[in-house]
């Protein structure tokens, strides 16, 4: 699918145009095409620079969600024009015949948070980065400023950008983005009017505040930690068309009760054979490390266990909201590489009834790895708390 300009990019450009301007405030739900909009204007700029050594910076949370986010973006942007040789992997930094570069770094890089300037910085998701280190980047920052984001709550860009009478703002949904959506996307987005919560920030694009998180304090780490007192075992979620098939990899610190996640495979369509060559891939060990599965899966957890891994049907005795108040008493911390987990588990609420008022139940959409990190973390704790009670061996 080529993509089109959006309303977005008009509106992007229409602000760079004024030139009275330093700040853009690029606000808006799930799907509505901000973030591609921006780079298609960096892209603009860069091609029709006439600074000498113009530089255009693209910033966000890790590297990892700009490998898999802006950077894959940029790359479609260019298409045709794309030159290899122009691109450098190492500093991921491109280079336009007309001199220009766009340059990609994480905010969790302080060599480049405090390094040399630029013409032109884009913060995306904007509300994923502190506001000391977005000063630092500010003030290296020689002409516009861009921030996008997903308005689930306020935050630094409300208080300290857009009072400012030099910053202009854009507001999009899904709408915006209509001809770049398939019909399936927008079903899935329109799936969710019920839940007000969410249907405010990701279908509205309005402020909001994500009541009822079940984990607040999500942490991302670099990597898993290695340590005896960690146990190792995996957790997994199965789908297909729809859904997403789901495997983490959780080491879990009994004493200091820290849940640490990363993940290994996030994908629709699989078959078994798939699973079991991605888990090959990924280093999976055979015939050791539990994997605990929907246990509503029996023919699925068999067959995997024929392709020689420890496949178990995870522990589902009691409901989903007493298996995670128990997991509550931890710290998550998850894997900066872990794009679609973090994402789930910034946006997993408990679940609201018709007038507003929060059941005891999780939210049922959404939640793919939140239920893969259920069945292998609940499981390995409850068998841990009751061993031998629940015939749960772990080989330790």
């Amino acid at each position: 699918m080529i993509r089109t300009h959006t309303r977005v990019f008009d509106e992007l450009l229409a602000a760079v145009q004024r030139r009275d301007l330093r700040y853009i405030d690029n606000a808006g739900g799930t799907r509505s095409g901000k973030t591609f909009a921006t780079l298609q204007l960096l892209v603009l700029l860069c091609k029709g620079s006439q600074v000498p050594s113009f530089i255009a910076s693209v910033v966000s949370e890790t590297m990892p969600h700009l490998k898999r986010g802006a950077i894959r973006d940029f790359k479609e942007i260019m298409a045709d024009e794309w030159n290899e040789a122009s691109w450098s992997k190492v500093d991921s930094i491109y280079t336009f015949s007309s001199g220009a570069i766009l340059e990609f770094f994480s905010a969790d890089n302080p060599g480049k948070v405090h390094g040399p300037g630029r013409d032109v910085l884009f913060i995306n998701e904007a509300n994923h980065i502190d506001w000391d280190t977005v000063r630092q980047l500010l003030v290296r920052t020689r002409d516009l400023a861009i921030f996008d984001y997903n308005p689930t709550n306020t935050f630094w860009v409300h208080e300290n950008i857009q009072p400012r009478p030099n910053c202009a703002s854009i507001h999009s949904t899904y709408l915006d983005n209509l001809e770049n959506l398939t019909a399936e996307q927008v079903a899935e987005i329109e799936s969710n009017r019920r839940d007000e919560a969410w249907w405010r920030v990701y279908g509205e694009g309005k402020i909001g505040e994500l009541e009822g998180l079940i984990f607040p304090d999500l942490e991302l780490v670099d990597a898993l930690p290695d340590g005896e007192s960690l146990r190792e075992v995996y957790g997994m979620d199965y789908g297909f068309t729809n859904d997403p098939t789901v495997l983490l990899h959780l080491k879990i610190d009994q004493g200091r009760r820290i849940i640490y996640a990363d993940e290994i495979c996030y994908r629709k369509g699989m078959l078994n054979r798939d699973i079991a060559d991605a888990m090959a891939a990924a280093g999976v060990p055979l015939r050791s490390v539990p994997i605990f599965a929907d246990s509503a899966e029996p023919k699925t957890n068999a067959e995997l266990a024929g392709y020689g891994y420890n496949i178990r049907p995870s522990y589902k005795a009691t409901r989903k909201a007493e298996q995670l108040q128990m997991m509550r008493g931890y710290r998550l911390c998850v894997t900066k590489r872990s794009l679609e987990t973090i994402k789930e588990a910034r946006g997993y609420c408990w679940a609201k009834d018709r007038d507003g008022r929060t059941l005891n139940e999780p939210q049922a959409f959404n939640d793919h790895a939140m239920d893969a990190l259920r069945y292998g973390a609940f499981t390995y704790i409850t068998g841990y708390v009751n061993k031998g009670r629940y015939n749960i061996s772990f080989g330790d």
